[in-house]
């Protein structure tokens, strides 16, 4: 049985900035919503950390909140929350599997082009690292190995993969080889 983390928190309607902010920081988080302005993580201590930060910033906006240590009672497990958690992360990797696609496509449609050059190397390497940065965030938030999570770290070794081949390609290609 896990234990969980909550918070609650009410903030007034303006400025909405406030609330958007508290809402990004949540997500970034790893945080699901499980109702009314009920947000959720497994319970450490980085957490509590984040829930009080969270919690004072409402505070400071003249809000209310409330940050609970709770579990489930009765026949009710938990069950239903690690999916929840699992489906929020299903739909991140499914995000970042697209931009995987879209970079190899990218780098497919310059072959096709034949053009070989280090200005392609450069922005391709660029995009590599985001997506590289992009998975070790969502890994990070993947507190109960979502069943896209191989399938994620596969597709990133892959593109990888084409990059080092399309690399090796320039250099031959410009004579640096």
């Amino acid at each position: 049985m896990e234990e969980w983390l909550a918070i609650n928190f009410t903030l007034p309607r303006e400025p909405s900035r406030i609330r958007v902010s508290i809402w990004r920081k949540l997500k970034r988080t790893g945080s699901i919503n499980i109702g009314q302005s009920i947000w959720v993580l497994p319970l450490n201590d980085e957490h509590i950390k984040i829930f009080n930060e969270i919690a004072a910033e409402v505070k400071e906006n003249y809000g209310q909140s409330f940050v609970m240590k709770t579990d489930f009672l009765l026949d009710q497990s938990d069950q239903p929350i690690v999916d929840y958690f699992n489906n929020a992360r299903d739909e991140e990797y499914k995000e970042f599997l697209e931009k995987c696609k879209d970079f190899k496509q990218e780098i497919q449609k310059e072959t096709e082009k034949n053009n070989f050059s280090f200005a392609e190397i450069e922005e391709n390497e660029h995009e590599l690292r985001k997506l590289n940065i992009w998975l070790e965030a969502i890994i990070k938030r993947d507190f109960f190995n979502s069943s896209m999570k191989e399938e994620s770290e596969t597709t990133l070794i892959n593109c990888k993969d084409i990059l080092e081949n399309y690399c090796n390609e320039v250099y031959v290609r410009n004579g640096a080889l």
